[in-house]
């Protein structure tokens, strides 16, 4: 076997031997710094770290609170503090104060309640109370007992210590809008908190206290009014106690006058206004309250416009009426649609609503039922816009106090001028809900209703009105599409 002889090393070229770097070792001041920097980085991402951990767990803790309360009342650790039925915190702790005159309890509320810790904030301990014409707390016989809380104004400062409430207090909603007066009597003719103030059998308010005056000379009931009915109370308004059961022997035989259960139980207040009444009441503005009315009192019919809590002091609220639409299909054939639905009267004899109801369309003999009035639809007397139609009528159907001004519709033809709120009503308070413009749809000649708003059928032809200044902006409609808003179109107007 031949081996080859390796080539001489002065024949191999230089360009072939391998070429060796050399890079300068770091010293060890270089070292020392390295090491320095990354110590630092680590350091610093220990403490984000760290700082993350303590903000989650002042965010899971909440803010602690005490209140004190003149008894627990049964109240132990574990029960819980809710407002609107909802669980926003719960008790620490119950203990006695230094004096043994108090039960402090340690309430700690949830991250997202936090803002319940503020001045005027009231909280009272919720247990079952049973009383004829009144019974609350039933849900504490089961369920154990808890601490009620109603907020505070949004704008009062931070607080983490409160007196708790001996009972529950009264609710009163938007007290700011509400009228306070105080009635003043020789004896309390059964009244007590939460005794309700009534307009003819409506009830318009309720007793918020009952107490004796600083000499203990006669009895004083602080009484407030909603907002919507203040409107009502004048200077010349004449108060008296419903409470019990009026018993009278006449020239007709034996008569009996009673209120509800709840004034026959816990007392009430009923009240009058003259025909002619007088200037409007501020809050503190103290009345006579009498035992019985004069027979004059119970004759007034003052017309006073009455409002919506909703909509700005002074501001009347529509009062559409419900219309009944029958007919008969072509041919004569009966079984036509029936449509259903709320109808304004304006101004110069003339309806306001839906199409649908106002115009016969393609059916024979189709008649509108409204105020007790029967009205033919195959006669032409209708005007008709999309979706909105106005009519004619010969006499005006509810006397002056429901018609509404034709001054007081506005037409928006452009979304982008449309109100941020407005205020969708049937007449009554009941049947009057806000509405915010973000939970609409705005298109080029409908406004569509968010599915969640709680809006059916029976909203159809409802008045629409401007939150701001209460101008009746547009109609609501039941649609195939849904609920829809239909801008009040000028040719309607004029």
């Amino acid at each position: 076997m031949n081996v080859p002889n390796p080539a001489p090393e002065s024949q191999i070229p230089e360009s072939e031997f391998p070429t060796a770097h050399i890079v300068a070792s770091a010293g060890p001041a270089e070292m020392v710094g390295k090491l320095r920097s990354r110590l630092w980085g680590i350091t610093l991402a220990c403490l984000a770290i760290a700082a993350a951990l303590v903000w989650a767990e002042f965010r899971s803790t909440g803010t602690q609170i005490e209140i004190a309360f003149a008894d627990g009342s049964g109240l132990v650790p574990g029960d819980m503090v809710r407002y609107r039925g909802i669980d926003v915190g719960a008790v620490k702790s119950v203990v006695l104060n230094a004096d043994l005159d108090q039960a402090i309890v340690t309430v700690e509320l949830n991250a997202e309640s936090a803002p319940l810790a503020r001045e005027g904030t009231r909280f009272w301990i919720e247990r079952p109370d049973i009383r004829l014409g009144q019974v609350r707390g039933l849900d504490t016989l089961m369920g154990g007992r808890y601490v009620g809380v109603i907020p505070g104004p949004k704008d009062a400062p931070w607080a983490n210590h409160f007196e708790g409430l001996s009972d529950p207090p009264t609710v009163v909603e938007n007290i700011f809008d509400g009228l306070e007066v105080v009635l003043e009597s020789s004896q309390r003719y059964g009244l007590e908190r939460g005794s309700p103030v009534s307009y003819r059998g409506v009830e318009i308010g309720h007793v918020i206290s009952v107490g004796l005056t600083n000499n203990s000379s006669r009895v004083v009931a602080r009484t407030f009014i909603q907002g919507e009915y203040r409107s009502l109370v004048r200077e010349n308004t004449r108060f008296w106690s419903n409470s019990g059961i009026d018993l009278r022997f006449g020239i007709h035989g034996l008569e009996l006058d009673a209120e509800t259960l709840a004034t026959i139980a816990a007392g009430g207040v009923a009240m009058a206004t003259p025909d002619v009444p007088g200037n409007r009441v501020a809050t503190g503005h103290r009345f006579e309250l009498v035992k019985s009315p004069r027979d004059e009192w119970l004759r007034w019919q003052p017309h006073l416009a009455i409002g919506s809590a909703l909509l700005p002091e002074n501001v009347p609220i529509p009062q559409p009426m419900l219309g009944v639409s029958r007919g008969e299909k072509q041919l004569g054939l009966f079984g036509g649609r029936q449509r259903r639905g709320w109808i304004l009267v304006l101004e110069n004899e003339k309806l306001l609503g839906p199409a649908d109801l106002l115009t016969a369309e393609d059916e024979e003999n189709r008649e509108l039922e409204i105020s007790g009035k029967t009205l033919d639809l195959n006669i032409p007397e209708s005007t008709t816009s999309h979706r909105l139609a106005t009519r004619r009528i010969a006499e005006n159907l509810s006397g002056n106090d429901s018609v509404w001004p034709a001054a007081r519709i506005r037409s928006i033809t452009d979304g982008a001028n449309l109100p941020a709120e407005l205020v969708v009503t049937c007449g009554t308070d009941n049947l009057t809900i806000p509405l915010s413009t973000d939970r609409m749809e705005i298109q080029k000649d409908q406004w569509k209703i968010d599915p969640a708003i709680p809006l059916d059928v029976d909203w159809h032809g409802a008045s629409v009105l401007s939150a701001e200044d209460g101008y009746l902006i547009g109609i609501v409609l039941h649609t195939p599409d849904g609920m829809l808003i239909d801008p009040i179109p000028i040719e309607l107007i004029e």
